[in-house]
Formats: structure tokens, C-alpha cells, sequence
């Protein structure tokens, strides 16, 4: 079907998603022009592992980019430093480039394959580039396969670029970012607290107290986005997330009374006020993640870091970094009720 439909509950369709038929024309070209209203930090991310890792497989993807919103509306640090960071890489390997959309506000979603220089598919409709990680909203979109359409929209894209677009790299880095404060706002079985409620669990706290180093080699787990990605059974290479980190806790640390044993779920109230499950894995309870999503505690722990100015998108967390925010450690700490726990990022 060349209808894409997002498959979220209870609205289950047998086509395909955004996310796979991406996956799947990606793989079968060898260049992409892209236009998307807007961008996330972790799409742009995700976009350049792919193209980094068939660069270094000797089987070139060449992309070009144009972000049509953000220039008039402003970028966040993060997305601003990911879209910076992919336009710096295609740059440099001459594997493109990132525009921006500067005579107005561009709010369509295009995404045309190509290969030996010819349109073969292309998709358009209401997804952003963020969906083909995860759709958190229902989104329609269509195949384009024919001719006649497929030449319009190359035509439409190069038009845009020539006439209202500049590259990201020419311009000035913008003066004022959007300020992000819903660090975690929309992601899977997150809530955010009012502020008397985080009052009232953090004076809830009784008993163990445990101090979680973090590790910041450079294939330590809070940088697995620079670690080998994983081959999807259509033979496309998946890559880590860019906010995925699961923080491997010492022995000396979880042989300690009262620290949770491996399958244990429970939930961290965390010292901003989110709440969110956790979850000890692994031989020796080893393995400290957030249990809906790899990304939820990644995102919250890179995105302190990001929000204080310490980390850009796209570069690994070093020891340095962790001294320069203050802390080399969370702190998990026990309340009175069993199932709930105290998670400490604050400086």
C-alpha cells in the first residue's frame, strides 16, 4: 500500500509505517533530497550514524537537507548543534549539505530517493524527519512513484534550495535559542510533577542512600552512540540513539544492602520533578536503565548536560565534562514507599 500510517493504540493498520519505508528506500539508494518543517537533535543524529557508517563501508549515500521551519522560529542549543554537527560531516565527506529555509516559513515534509542520479520513490506527507525514529503522534503520508510526480517534486526541491534557502554553515549561529524547560515533556510513560508534589516525595526519603558513578570513557554506556549500531533483518543499519545510556553500576555498589536486585521495576522521582520507571538488570544487577525507554534517562542526563552548556550534540561525554557541570554521580535514594525512588542529577 503506498499509504504510511503510524501505528499507535488503539488505530492499528496493516500498512506501512514512516519510520520502515524510510528505512527501506534509504537502503536502496544512493542519494536523498530531503525538506522537513522540522528537525529533532536525535533525527539529525540518527541520519548522520546511518550515512558515517555506508561512508565507511565504501557504499557512499549522498543527502541533501533543508530544515524549513527553525530559521524564522528558532532552534533549541541541542537541535541547532546536531543540524551544525550533520552539515559539518556532509561537508567535509562531500556528501552534501544542510540548508535552511530563509525567504519564509516552509512547512512541508518531502523525502525523495534516488539512485544512479534518477527519483525512484519519494514520500510526502505529515511526518517530520523525527518519525523515522518513533511516532508520538499519528501521521499520514504517501509513496510517490510515478514519473511525473516524482519530477515535480525534485523540481519543487531544487527550486526551494536556489531560490529561498542558505546553507546552515554560511550563516551566523544564531544569537538566542529557544529555551527548552520540558526536558522530558512527551515521552513514553514520563509525567511531570507539580512542584508541592515533588516537596512532598523528596520528604518522603528514608533509608538507603547509594552514590552512582558515571563513566565517561569513550565506549563507556553513557556515549553508546558512538558504539557499532545494530543490522535490522532488511539489512539496513540501525544506530544507537544519540540520547540512549544505561549506566553500569560497580559491584561495589550494588552488593550493598537495600540496593534492587536484577528485575526489579520501580519508579524515580527525579530532583526536577519527573517521574518515570526504572530498572536493575543484568549479572550483578549491573545494568541501571529507564524501563519504558533506553531514552528517557539518557535524555535526562545528556540533556543537563546540554542544558548547562557543557555538552554539544554530537560529541562524547569525557570525565572533564562531568567535572566542569559538578558531579561525577547520581544518587539513588530510598523513600518510604518501596516502589518509589529519589534520583539526584543536581549541582
Amino acid at each position: 500500500m503506498p499509504f504510511l500510517f503510524s501505528k499507535i493504540q488503539p488505530l492499528i493498520y496493516g500498512n506501512e509505517s514512516f519510520a520502515d519505508a524510510f528505512e527501506t528506500l534509504l537502503l536502496s539508494s544512493d542519494r536523498m533530497k530531503i525538506v522537513s518543517g522540522y528537525i529533532s537533535e536525535e533525527s539529525l543524529m540518527e541520519l548522520k550514524s546511518i550515512l558515517d557508517f555506508y561512508r565507511e563501508e565504501n557504499q557512499k549515500k549522498f543527502c541533501d537537507l533543508t530544515i524549513g521551519m527553525h530559521h524564522r522560529e528558532g532552534f533549541t542549543r541541542p537541535q541547532y548543534e546536531a543540524a551544525k554537527s550533520l552539515g559539518e560531516f556532509l561537508e567535509e565527506y562531500e556528501l552534501g549539505a544542510v540548508r535552511v529555509c530563509t525567504a519564509f516559513k516552509f512547512h512541508g515534509k518531502v523525502y525523495s530517493f534516488y539512485k544512479d542520479n534518477a527519483p525512484f520513490a519519494s514520500i510526502m506527507g505529515s511526518s517530520n524527519l523525527s518519525n523515522m525514529l518513533e511516532s508520538k503522534q499519528w501521521e499520514v503520508d504517501y509513496i510517490f512513484r510515478e514519473d511525473a510526480a516524482l519530477t515535480e517534486l525534485n523540481s519543487l526541491y531544487d527550486d526551494l534550495t536556489s531560490k529561498a534557502t542558505k546553507k546552515l554553515l554560511e550563516l551566523p549561529a544564531p544569537e538566542k535559542f529557544i529555551e527548552n524547560h520540558d526536558l522530558l515533556q512527551g515521552r513514553t510513560g514520563v509525567e511531570k510533577l507539580t512542584a508541592n508534589d515533588l516537596e512532598s516525595y523528596k520528604a518522603q526519603q528514608q533509608g538507603a542512600v547509594f552514590e552512582i558513578p558515571l563513566k565517561a570513557e569513550t565506549k563507556s554506556n553513557l556515549n553508546v552512540y558512538f558504539g557499532k549500531g545494530r543490522l535490522a533483518p532488511n539489512g539496513a543499519i540501525r544506530p544507537r540513539p544519540w540520547y540512549e545510556v544505561e549506566i553500569i553500576v560497580p559491584t561495589t555498589i550494588t552488593r550493598l544492602d537495600g540496593y534492587p536486585h536484577s528485575g526489579t521495576v520501580f519508579n524515580v522521582i527525579t530532583d526536577d520533578g519527573w517521574r518515570f520507571k526504572c530498572k536493575v538488570s543484568g549479572q550483578n544487577d549491573k545494568n541501571f536503565r529507564s524501563e519504558d525507554d533506553l531514552k528517557t534517562l539518557g535524555r535526562w542526563v545528556k540533556g543537563r548536560l546540554e542544558a548547562a552548556g557543557i555538552l554539544e550534540v554530537g560529541q562524547p561525554i569525557s570525565e572533564q565534562m562531568l567535572q566542569k557541570y559538578g558531579r561525577k554521580n547520581l544518587t539513588l535514594s530510598k523513600t518510604k514507599d518501596p516502589e518509589t525512588w529519589l534520583l539526584d542529577f543536581s549541582v
